[in-house]
């Protein structure tokens, strides 16, 4: 079988490529060849009906058709037969899914060598496609294609007349015409991808399509047929685009769409005078038709070069007849019938033209040619790929139940988001609510696609897939208001904790400050997890729990820094405090000096009060390690407090001093004066009574001053009293010895003048003084200084010596270097003579 499928293919490219040869010398492609080099042309009776085959097809020599059937009868052998029967072109596979070439039908189309055009009729079957084209070719009985009475299919895949009719067409050139019987559509176990197939391949290999429907056209052959061709335009544009791989010389001309005739049968409605022509009654369903549920207008306009439409009445009125029509005979047919059968065989002659290639018809090898192309690239999958109606159904179905199923699950979702009034939700509840809402979806979609497995699947992955975006979607929302909302109650919460915090009375022990504070964030700790109690499982809830023990503890240290500062105010307010009431009481008001023990008594108590007062006034700072560093402080400033007092003290111990002093001295001039001691007095009464008022004033000292006698201002007092009394008693010898002075006045005054008057015979001080004291102590040896002692009156020649301003005249004169040297040597001698 391998080795005759090579031989045949062998022989077909052996003669397409004779023909290419034959047409590159010039054949004339406007006088198409028929077998044999004849032309048969379609006759018609008087009535315009088409005669039977026999009579119809009268034969003609092809004008220049010598050489060509010369060529084309050296081949003659080798390909099969034209047989005047119906041929099978193309069949279904055994899966009816695919379609397969016959061979021996595709290898008699390269007889033809003169143009061909194609007739197609498809349709529903048993729409009565088979009787229509045996009408058209002017067929009877069973010479025809089969026309079946049963209920089954009688026709698979497609169908051609073995023997072309000839025509000659309005222009002149002569055309093969080639009848298609096609497969009907819509017939049980066959799917629309292979009713497409069928209609893609008759469609595009035509020259004239006939679609055939039954009484009316109804919305579901418009749809069907708009779903056909939309279909076949978009796998000739495939095609197409891929048609290097069929042949270097495609050409998109051969897959263009032909003009489109659509044949109502069995129609009795009335469409004369004031009712639309067929055509106008074709167009305006085709306007006002619109696939369900879409906005798309049917637009087989835009599709086929041209559309027009042809009604034919009942083609007999006899039951029999019409159960099987392969019985009827011309006489059996209708009037009516008849009369629209002749005038859709004139209009099939009127619009019928050739399939060209690059502006020229082709050939039977180039049509067998482009059958294998369409088979071909409809088996490869240019058609499968397109969804059929049924595939866009499901699909439709699929998505819709997908949607719906979407929208179950969002009011399902819609559920939980409501009873949680559009807020966050825990994350392990929102899983498993999704889990089970998912799980409910599922289960709905395959309610909804029950018995639809492959689409189920398809369909439940999608589903799953979008469920999942919108799941993950939720949980990121949900995600972002469980922050947000964690984060207005952790601030909330932090408020709170802070305002608590200010409501405590500043300062206060850190030690209760802390207990406070304790307190307040185990109750905003506690606060918080209560009122997000249900989202405790996320993360967002830690986190911002940790943030709120973060933030609680830094107004803790702010509040207790500010506390350490207030405290720090406390003991320094204390301690002021204390300092100002040692020295309050400390202060002396009468000015009067207080005795040491006066003095430590009362600082004593001082410091003790001040040291108790401090402890009352910062009991609050008790606990603080500065407390004791300021109570050390304070006894510092008391001490030091102390010692100014013991100064201030001293000084008043000194005025007093000062005051006894003064006034025990005065006592004793006041006891020693002239009025209480007559002058002169015997020197020896005198020490006695000078001695007996310094002990007085002595003792009275320390009787009265002896509370002090352990300060310094006692001792320094009691020096000042003994340098009163000692000049005192010196002032009293002197007024004494000026008494006695005057007593001798006249004595010394005549010592005077003779000392005056011997004074130039001196010139030393020493001299002169001798000489001075010796006249003096001569004139007091007489009369009543004679008795006195000679100290006294040695004494009264020199405190005279001393005062007279005359004496202390000439002795100054004397005085000098000289002077003094030979004072010393007469001193000396004095002293050894």
């Amino acid at each position: 079988m391998a080795a005759l499928g090579a031989v045949t293919l062998l022989v077909r490219i052996v003669i397409m490529n004779l023909m290419l040869i034959a047409e590159s010398r010039g054949n004339d492609a406007s006088r198409p060849q028929s077998k044999g080099g004849e032309i048969c042309q379609l006759s018609q009776n008087e009535d315009g009906r088409a005669e039977p085959e026999g009579r119809q097809a009268t034969c003609r020599p092809a004008p220049g058709s010598t050489h060509d059937s010369t060529q084309t009868a050296s081949l003659q052998p080798l390909l099969p037969p034209l047989q005047d029967r119906p041929m099978q072109l193309v069949r279904p596979d055994p899966s009816h899914k695919k379609m397969e070439i016959v061979e021996e039908s595709i290898q008699s189309l390269l007889r033809l060598s003169n143009p061909v055009a194609v007739v197609a009729v498809v349709g529903k079957y048993h729409s009565g496609k088979s009787f229509l084209l045996n009408q058209l070719m002017g067929k009877q009985g069973n010479f025809g294609f089969t026309v079946g009475p049963s209920l089954r299919p009688q026709t698979m895949g497609i169908w051609m007349w073995g023997m072309p009719t000839t025509m000659t067409l309005s222009s002149g050139i002569d055309v093969s015409v080639i009848f298609l019987d096609t497969e009907g559509f819509a017939a049980n176990n066959v799917s629309e991808t292979y009713d497409a197939k069928v209609f893609a391949v008759a469609a595009l290999l035509s020259s004239f399509l006939i679609y055939n429907s039954v009484k009316v056209i109804d919305q579901a052959d418009l749809d069907y047929l708009e779903l056909l061709s939309r279909r076949t335009q978009l796998f000739a544009l495939r095609s197409q685009l891929s048609r290097a791989k069929w042949a270097q010389d495609f050409n998109h001309d051969l897959l263009s769409f032909p003009p489109l005739l659509w044949v109502v049968q069995d129609f009795v409605q009335v469409t004369g005078n004031d009712e639309p022509t067929p055509l106008e009654w074709l167009t305006e369903m085709m306007k006002s038709s619109a696939w369900e549920s879409e906005n798309h207008r049917v637009s087989l306009l835009d599709i086929f070069q041209d559309v027009d439409c042809h009604t034919l009445f009942f083609p007999a009125t006899k039951k029999e007849i019409l159960q099987d029509l392969s019985l009827a005979r011309e006489e059996d047919l209708t009037a009516e019938y008849k009369v629209e059968r002749n005038r859709l065989i004139n209009i099939l002659r009127q619009g019928i033209i050739p399939k060209e290639k690059n502006g020229r018809p082709i050939t039977g090898a180039e049509l067998a040619s482009l059958i294998e192309v369409l088979v071909t690239a409809a088996n490869e999958g240019s058609l499968s790929q397109i969804p059929s109606r049924w595939s866009a159904f499901i699909q439709s179905m699929e998505q819709s139940a997908v949607q719906d199923c979407l929208k179950f699950y969002d009011t399902e979702m819609v559920v939980l988001h409501q009873q949680y009034e559009m807020g966050p939700i825990d994350e392990t509840e929102l899983q498993l609510w999704h889990e089970t809402a998912a799980s409910k979806t599922d289960k709905l979609l395959q309610q909804v696609l029950f018995g639809l497995d492959d689409v189920l699947t398809g369909a439940t992955q999608e589903l799953r897939g979008q469920i999942r975006e919108k799941y993950h979607r939720t949980m990121d929302m949900n995600e972002k208001k469980i922050k947000l909302r964690c984060s207005e109650v952790q601030h909330r919460t932090e408020l709170d904790g802070e305002s608590r915090l200010s409501e405590l009375p500043l300062p206060v022990r850190t030690s209760e400050l802390k207990t406070s504070y304790a307190k307040i964030k185990e109750d905003c700790i506690g606060s918080y997890t209560r009122t997000l109690d249900r989202l405790q499982r996320s993360m967002p809830f830690q986190k911002f729990l940790d943030q709120l023990k973060t933030s609680l503890d830094n107004i803790r240290d702010s509040f207790l820094l500010k506390n350490t500062q207030l405290l720090e105010n406390v003991l320094d307010q204390s301690t002021q405090r204390a300092l100002e009431e040692f020295n309050s009481l400390m202060q002396n008001p009468h000015q009067e000096p207080r005795s040491p023990k006066t003095m430590t008594r009362c600082s004593e108590d001082a410091a003790q009060k001040a040291l108790s007062l401090f402890v009352q006034e910062a009991v609050v700072a008790a606990e603080e390690a500065s407390y004791k560093a300021h109570q050390a402080l304070l006894k510092t400033g008391i001490v030091e407090a102390e010692k100014e007092h013991e100064k201030r003290n001293n000084l008043l111990l000194k005025v007093r001093c000062e005051k006894e002093v003064n006034g025990l001295a005065q006592t004793m001039r006041d006891n020693t004066d002239s009025t209480q001691l007559p002058l002169p007095v015997n020197d020896t009464d005198l020490d006695h009574r000078l001695t007996q008022e310094a002990t007085r004033a002595k003792s009275l000292f320390k009787e009265l001053l002896d509370d002090f006698s352990s300060l310094p201002a006692y001792d320094d007092c009691l020096m000042q009293l003994q340098r009163l009394i000692h000049a005192v008693c010196g002032q009293r010898r002197q007024e004494n010895m000026e008494a006695y002075s005057k007593e001798v006045e006249v004595p010394l005054q005549s010592a005077k003048k003779v000392a005056l008057l011997s004074a130039d015979r001196y010139d030393t001080v020493f001299s002169l003084t001798t000489f001075i004291r010796e006249v003096c102590m001569l004139n007091l040896d007489e009369g009543k200084p004679k008795h006195w002692p000679a100290d006294l009156k040695v004494n009264i020649v020199d405190l005279f010596m001393n005062s007279d301003p005359d004496i202390r005249r000439v002795i100054k004169a004397r005085e000098g270097l000289w002077s003094t040297v030979v004072g010393f040597v007469q001193w000396i001698i004095w002293i050894f003579s």
